[in-house]
């Protein structure tokens, strides 16, 4: 029987640890409305049987995109300016993360995706609009001066002095 190193002893419990990750994704925007459910159900159950534990997910929604992206499917490059924007966290090994990410490379059903480590806890921000808030800095009140009376004699006499 042979001794395993301490390298491989550890590399064996970094795989065995879960790790949580972050998938956001655009799906094609020629996916019909009423077969997206069903397209998002697939994803989802390929994601589980490549070893994902759920945590959270949005379901995808129809969005411009901030430019023009492209993709080869089925051997042909085809560009996109709107598609549907999900994401979904899930907890996996190591190795099953290297495998989920391989997958979604070869998924021609997906425009684009990004896949990141992160926490289980929620780290969504909530969104603000834009302008005065209460708690923003706001600028301090300037100084107004007490209006004086126009005396229009004096004025004519400075426009003489400033014309001649």
């Amino acid at each position: 029987m042979a001794k395993k190193t301490i390298e491989e002893n550890i590399g064996e419990e970094k795989e065995a640890r879960l790790e949580v990750y972050e998938v956001g994704y655009i799906m094609l925007p020629t996916i019909a409305e009423e077969n997206l459910g069903e397209e998002v159900t697939s994803f989802k159950d390929t994601l589980t049987e490549k070893g994902a534990t759920f945590i959270s997910d949005e379901y995808p929604k129809l969005i411009e995109l901030a430019y023009e992206m492209a993709r080869s499917i089925a051997n042909k490059k085809q560009k996109f300016s709107y598609g549907y924007f999900g994401w979904v966290k899930f907890e996996c090994s190591t190795s099953q993360a290297k495998v989920i990410k391989d997958m979604l490379s070869k998924n021609e059903k997906l425009v684009r995706f990004l896949m990141i480590k992160t926490v289980r806890e929620n780290t969504m921000s909530v969104k603000r609009a834009y302008g005065k808030q209460d708690g923003a800095k706001r600028r301090p009140a300037q100084k107004h001066e007490e209006a004086t009376p126009i005396n229009e004699e004096v004025i004519d006499k400075e426009i003489e002095a400033l014309v001649v």
